[in-house]
């Protein structure tokens, strides 16, 4: 019962603030200890993905596959920047960084997009 409940809830508060569910739930896995840093954040990021690769094809279905293709032309760099910095951090996450820096880091983020929603 507390998995559909809590995604339910991570989905409507994802629709009324307009970003995606995944900075919801990795507070909430680590809050239950679910699993370790790592593990929660390589579950987050693949949440995030799939959400992304979700969103961005029904922006390709809404605005068709012609201006589709033209913004992924005009945006490849954001694309490319995006894969690196997914691959420099998924290597930090795995190998680098001490578990406690991994939940700071979390932490951090989660402050940082809680301040941006209240602020704007």
């Amino acid at each position: 019962l507390f998995a559909p409940v809590t995604g339910t809830a991570i989905g409507f508060l994802s629709g009324i603030v307009g970003i995606g569910g995944g900075i919801f739930l990795a507070p909430i896995l680590l809050l239950t200890r679910w699993a370790d840093s790592r593990r929660i954040a390589a579950t987050a990021s693949l949440f995030i993905l799939v959400n992304s690769i979700a969103g961005l094809g029904g922006q390709l279905a809404k605005s068709g596959l012609n201006i589709g293709t033209e913004a992924v032309i005009a945006y490849w760099p954001l694309f490319l920047a995006v894969l690196l910095g997914g691959q420099i951090g998924s290597y930090l996450a795995s190998k680098a960084l001490p578990e406690i820096w991994i939940r700071r880091l979390t932490a951090v983020l989660i402050l940082y997009v809680a301040i941006r929603l209240l602020w704007v």
